[in-house]
C-alpha cells in the first residue's frame, strides 16, 4: 500500500472529479496488491452484478449495494456508446470457440440451414508460440482434465449456456434471435447521493469475447435492415389501406420489358397493359419506342435510330418471360403498341382523355428488377425546353430510365399519360394523343400529322401580371408563343417571327399545345379520309398576332403531311441537307389588320 499512499498524497480532495481519479487508482493498486479483482474468471453466474460473479474477496468499494434494473440499463447504454467495436481490432484467444457459418441470408430474411456443431479448439495460428500462451486455454485444459472436481464439473455445466447465449446474439444460425449483447459492466463506487458508477470489467477475456458478440451483432443488424420486411421504409406520404390496395390492383397491369439485338439488350423500360382479347388469348401492351431505340440523340428534334427487328421480351409478374410482336409505333410521339399471345391472365388498365394543369396524379412503372415504382406527384405548369418536342407536359419525378414508358395515373386509377425519362424533369404524353393516334393507326394503318416547323411555348404560363398587361393592350389572354422557326418553311415565308402569338387554328381557339396537336391530327385524319397518301400537303389556317405591329392575320400554310418526326432545321445549310428548299409557296394567304 506505500505507492497507493504516494499517489493519494497527490491529488487534491477539493474537485469531485479529482477525487473519483483518486478512488480509481487507488482500486486500481488495491486490487493488484491484493489479487482480487471484480468480475474475475469465475463463470458461475452470467450476470455481472450477481454475487457469485464476483471473486472474494471483494472490496469494500463494490459491495453493499443492490442497483436496480433501470440503473444498470442506463449504465450498460452509456458504457456501450463509448465502446466501437468495429474500431477496434482485437484478436480472439487461441483457445476460443468458434461456430461453424453458413450461407447468408436471402432478400426474405431465409437463412440457408447450416450445422450448430462447434469446433474442436484451433490451436495458434502462429507455429512458433507454444500452445500454453493463451491463459483461456490452460484453464480450460486443466477444467476438463480435472474431471473428478466440483469446480471441472461445474464450468461444463455453465459455460456451454453461456456459449450459446453468446452466439445467439450475434451468430447466423437460422434460429438464433436477435438481441443486442450485455456489456460487462462492474460497479466503480457510490457516489454521496447513492448513484453506483459503472464501468468495463478488467478481465480481458470477458471483454474479448464482448467485441466479438458485437461485431456479430452488428453483422447481423446489418443484414436485417436488407430484408424486404425489415428494411428503412421510404413513406413520407399520408395514405389510406383503401388506396393502398388500389395502387395494388392497378399494378397488375404495368409489366417490364427488354429488347435485345444480336444478342445484347440495348435497353429495358415499363409497358401498360391496355387491351386483353380473351377470346385469341392475347394483350396489347402500349410502351415507348425508346426501348428498341438504338441511336437517340438529346435533342428530340433530330433523327433517331429504331431496331425494329429486335426481339423484345415480356417480364411477367410471376417472373416468366413471353416473347411479344410490335404492332405499331409513331416516331413523332414515341409511342408503340405489343402483343403478347399464349396462356396469360392479365387486367387492364383505361386511358382517359382529360388531364389538367395542376392536378394530383401518381406514377406506376418498374425498375430493372421488376420492382414497382411508385410516386405521388402533380401536373406543373411548364413549358418544354428547346430540345424538347412540344407535345410534352412535365411532373417533378425523377424515374429512372427503365420508368420511360409507365403510366400516369388519376385517382379513379385511368390513365392520363405516358412516362418518359427526360431532364430536367419527367416528360409524359397525354392519352389523348396516344387515343387519337390509336384510333388513326386502326382506320388507316398510319398516322398523318402536318409539320408546322415551330417550337411553341404557353402564353398562360407567363406570369399573371404580364397576362394581364397583353389582355388590356391587346385583347389576348390565351395562346400559343413562337419560340424559334424552322429554317425554310412556310411560316418563316409568311413573316411569322419569334415572340408572335397564334391564337387558333383551324378556326378553332388554341389555348393549349396539347389541344393544337389535336387540331393538327384531326387535319390529318381529314386529308387521309380522301384517300390522300403523303405525298401531298395539306392546307392549314392560323391565326397570328404579331406582337411587334400589333396586328392579328389568318394565314393558311401549305404544310408536309408526315408519320415520321417533325426534324427542326436551326439554319438555312440543315434544310439544304435535308432536301427541304421550299420552293412552292403558300396556296394563300389572307390578311386582316386589326389595331
Amino acid at each position: 500500500m506505500a505507492v497507493a499512499s504516494q499517489v493519494s498524497a497527490l491529488v487534491d480532495d477539493r474537485f469531485d472529479g479529482v477525487w473519483m481519479m483518486k478512488m480509481k487508482i487507488l482500486r486500481y493498486f488495491h486490487q493488484k496488491e491484493k489479487g482480487c479483482f471484480l468480475l474475475s474468471r469465475s463463470r458461475t453466474s452470467s450476470h455481472p452484478f450477481t454475487s457469485s460473479a464476483v471473486a472474494s474477496p471483494v472490496p469494500a468499494l463494490g459491495q453493499g449495494f443492490a442497483p436496480s434494473s433501470h440503473q444498470i440499463k442506463r449504465s450498460e447504454e452509456t458504457a456501450e456508446k463509448s465502446l466501437a467495436p468495429s474500431s477496434v481490432n482485437r484478436s480472439k484467444p487461441a483457445g476460443m470457440m468458434t461456430e461453424s457459418r453458413g450461407r447468408g441470408s436471402n432478400l426474405f430474411g431465409e437463412v440457408a440451414p447450416e450445422s450448430t456443431t462447434r469446433s474442436p479448439p484451433r490451436l495458434p495460428s502462429d507455429p512458433g508460440k507454444p500452445a500454453a500462451s493463451s491463459p483461456r486455454r490452460s484453464m480450460e485444459e486443466t477444467s476438463e482434465s480435472d474431471s473428478g472436481s466440483a469446480r471441472g464439473t461445474k464450468r461444463k455445466r455453465v459455460t456451454e449456456p453461456r456459449d450459446r447465449d453468446s452466439a445467439g446474439s450475434g451468430s447466423d444460425s437460422s434460429g438464433s434471435p436477435f438481441r443486442r449483447p450485455k456489456a460487462p459492466l462492474m460497479p466503480i463506487c457510490t457516489e454521496e447521493d447513492g448513484t453506483v458508477l459503472y464501468g468495463f470489467t478488467d478481465d480481458q477475456d470477458v471483454m474479448d469475447r464482448y467485441h466479438d458478440d458485437m461485431q456479430k451483432y452488428i453483422k447481423k443488424r446489418d443484414r436485417h435492415k436488407r430484408m424486404l420486411t425489415l428494411a428503412p421504409s421510404s413513406v413520407t406520404e399520408r395514405r389510406t389501406f383503401k388506396e393502398t390496395e388500389s395502387v395494388l390492383k392497378y399494378a397488375e397491369s404495368v409489366l417490364s420489358l427488354s429488347a435485345y439485338l444480336d444478342g445484347k439488350m440495348i435497353n429495358q423500360c415499363t409497358g401498360i397493359v391496355v387491351e386483353v382479347d380473351a377470346f385469341r388469348n392475347s394483350a396489347i401492351i402500349l410502351t415507348s419506342t425508346w426501348l428498341f431505340c438504338t441511336k437517340k440523340p438529346l435533342d428530340d428534334w433530330t433523327k433517331k435510330e429504331y431496331a425494329t427487328e429486335a426481339k423484345v421480351n415480356v417480364h411477367m409478374l410471376d417472373d416468366s418471360t413471353l416473347e411479344c410482336r410490335l404492332m405499331f409505333f409513331s416516331e413523332h410521339y414515341e409511342i408503340a403498341f405489343f402483343e403478347i399471345s399464349g396462356d396469360i391472365s392479365l387486367k387492364t388498365l383505361s386511358l382517359e382523355r382529360n388531364v389538367e394543369l395542376g392536378q394530383d396524379v401518381f406514377l406506376l412503372a418498374r425498375d430493372t428488377n421488376l420492382n414497382l415504382i411508385y410516386k405521388r406527384d402533380k401536373v406543373q405548369l411548364v413549358d418544354p425546353c428547346e430540345h424538347q418536342q412540344n407535345h410534352y407536359q412535365f411532373l417533378n419525378g425523377p424515374i429512372p430510365q427503365c420508368g420511360t414508358g409507365g403510366g400516369v395515373l388519376d385517382a379513379g386509377g385511368k390513365i392520363v399519360g405516358m412516362l418518359f425519362y427526360k431532364l430536367p424533369l419527367v416528360a409524359f404524353i397525354p392519352s389523348s394523343l396516344i387515343l387519337k393516334c390509336s384510333t388513326m393507326w386502326q382506320h388507316f394503318r398510319q398516322l398523318a400529322r402536318p409539320q408546322l416547323g415551330l417550337k411553341l411555348r404557353t402564353l398562360a404560363f407567363l406570369d399573371i401580371p404580364r397576362i394581364e398587361l397583353m389582355s388590356r393592350k391587346f385583347s389576348i389572354s390565351s395562346g400559343l408563343i413562337v419560340g424559334e422557326i424552322s429554317a425554310k418553311c412556310d411560316a418563316e415565308k409568311l413573316g411569322i417571327r419569334a415572340g408572335d402569338i397564334i391564337f387558333s387554328c383551324q378556326k378553332e381557339r388554341i389555348s393549349s399545345i396539347v389541344q393544337l396537336e389535336h387540331v393538327l391530327l384531326g387535319a390529318g385524319e381529314e386529308h387521309l379520309e380522301k384517300s390522300n397518301d403523303l405525298s401531298s400537303k395539306v392546307e392549314v389556317e392560323i391565326g397570328v398576332f404579331h406582337v411587334r405591329k400589333r396586328i392579328q392575320r389568318f394565314i393558311t400554310l401549305r404544310v408536309e403531311l408526315s408519320d415520321h418526326l417533325e426534324v427542326f432545321h436551326s439554319d438555312d445549310e440543315d434544310a439544304k441537307a435535308e432536301g427541304s428548299t421550299g420552293e412552292e409557296g403558300p396556296a394563300a394567304a389572307s390578311c386582316e389588320a386589326k389595331p
